[in-house]
């Protein structure tokens, strides 16, 4: 049997990477979890159903198959270049009718631009994307969703925080998944500050090691610090 057509239950023996829908974008016994962890960040941070969002790297839909039912027809946009990992997630997490209904529109391109849908947008989110690259395609990436964003709209998106070595440098890399890039959390506030945007840490627990960064247009859009404190809560121990 082809890995792309293993059951969800077979996937979770696949590592990160593997030719799975559910695999391909991380490990598959997390999938749940990290969809989830996404939808309640966004939902605490102000998403209601009238929002557009952006789901930057929506990969098969671990994020959109809450999304996409939760929005109003025609406010959720995904940008992937793997097309199979969002036809696999259409028909394996969403199915024709929520699609005939909600209409959620994807771009292909592998150039980090969101200027593709015409839209701007009252939130973006960008799930282990940064966590995956260096420098010139995170500035690329920010400088667009910068461009994409409404003037009270937030930037969601984490990066593996942590001390940058020689091997994977931020500078000099490219896309390296399933390899992660650490970066220091003064180069992320800086990188963002380029791109014109203002930068907040957030402490919501990410469940894969990464850490959130909350960004807008402007200071004043920004959760403030309290606010961001109040999500510091770490997710129940179940067994």
């Amino acid at each position: 049997m082809n890995v792309r057509d293993f059951s969800n239950e077979q996937a979770r023996e696949l590592s990160a990477g593997a030719g799975h829908y559910r695999s391909f974008v991380g490990p598959a016994y997390r999938y749940d979890l990290l969809g989830g962890s996404q939808f309640s960040l966004l939902f605490l941070l102000g998403l209601r159903e009238h929002h557009k969002l952006l789901d930057f790297g929506c990969g098969s839909l671990r994020l959109g198959r809450m999304a996409i039912p939760y929005l109003a027809a025609g406010k959720y946009f995904g940008v992937e270049p793997e097309a199979w990992l969002i036809a696999d997630g259409l028909a394996r997490e969403i199915g024709r009718e929520v699609q005939e209904v909600k209409r959620p529109r994807f771009d292909y391109n592998t150039d980090y631009r969101t200027d593709v849908f015409g839209e701007r947008f009252d939130f973006i989110i960008a799930q282990s994307i940064f966590s995956h690259t260096g420098d010139e395609a995170t500035r690329k990436a920010l400088h667009s969703f910068a461009g994409s964003l409404t003037d009270t709209g937030l930037i969601v998106a984490n990066w593996l925080i942590g001390e940058e070595t020689a091997e994977l440098a931020p500078e000099t890399c490219g896309w390296v998944y399933p390899e992660c890039v650490p970066f220091a959390r003064e180069r992320v506030e800086r990188l963002a500050a380029e791109a014109g945007l203002a930068v907040r840490f957030c402490p919501w627990p990410h469940g894969g090691g990464l850490s959130w960064f909350v960004m807008a247009r402007s200071a004043e859009m920004l959760p403030t610090e309290e606010e961001l404190a109040r999500l510091a809560v770490p997710p129940l121990e179940r067994p």
